[in-house]
């Protein structure tokens, strides 16, 4: 027979075990650049920057001179997501692994990582580790340690092999066609968190219609 009564609410608190799942929100973007001439209070140099949809403002914000601005333009022009910018002052891991810095700075953690044009190996491993760190995922082009795309099929599968984590997917050749060289193109990592809004989290790119894409070269 029970011999205490509680009259209302109990909550019970979980202080050891497994604790329940918390949502997690995988639409944000981190977004890893360069700028030579952006605004310096907008994109501090190393720090974790926070924009809450890509505005014209943001865009002019980024300067002319690096791969910011066109990453941002070529987001925007698929979806306008919440994006975590960190503009580079030089390609160390000391300063990639400062994207970690979001969940503390900012509060979101970014949950799909790209460096557009400049994911070389060493910096597709840094991202990868950041990926492990944060549950989030990784989207790279094959390039050479020189950040030169690759285009040979042998080479790309050599490259390919170097990687075995879940947390990459690596995109063989650049969006639209012909590939123009000098492109800075972001177009895949806002496709995915466009795909993942309309059906389900990391749908597959290649089996999925591409809106606004003039070709696909092999």
């Amino acid at each position: 027979m029970a011999t205490k009564f509680h009259h209302g609410i109990t909550a019970q608190e979980v202080t050891q075990g497994i604790r329940p799942m918390r949502n997690s929100d995988t639409s944000v973007i981190g977004l890893i650049a360069f700028s030579n001439d952006a605004d310096p209070y907008k994109y501090p140099i190393d720090t974790p920057a926070l924009l809450s949809g890509i505005t014209q403002q943001d865009i002019n914000q980024a300067g002319a001179l690096g791969t910011l601005r066109p990453a941002l333009e070529s987001i925007r022009g698929i979806t306008n997501p919440t994006v975590v910018v960190l503009r580079l002052s030089s390609i160390t891991p000391a300063n990639i692994q400062k994207l970690l810095l979001a969940t503390s700075l900012l509060g979101v953690t970014p949950k799909i990582l790209g460096a557009p044009e400049i994911d070389t190996p060493m910096f597709v491993a840094e991202l990868i580790k950041i990926a492990k760190k944060t549950r989030a995922f990784v989207y790279a082009h094959p390039r050479d340690d020189q950040g030169n795309l690759l285009t040979d099929k042998t080479e790309i599968a050599a490259y390919r092999d170097k990687f075995s984590d879940r947390e990459l997917m690596i995109i063989d050749g650049e969006w639209d066609a012909p590939i123009d060289p000098n492109a800075i193109d972001a177009r895949d990592i806002s496709f995915v968190l466009d795909l993942d809004s309309k059906t389900h989290f990391i749908s597959l790119m290649d089996e999925m219609v591409r809106e606004n894409m003039a070709a696909l070269p092999s």
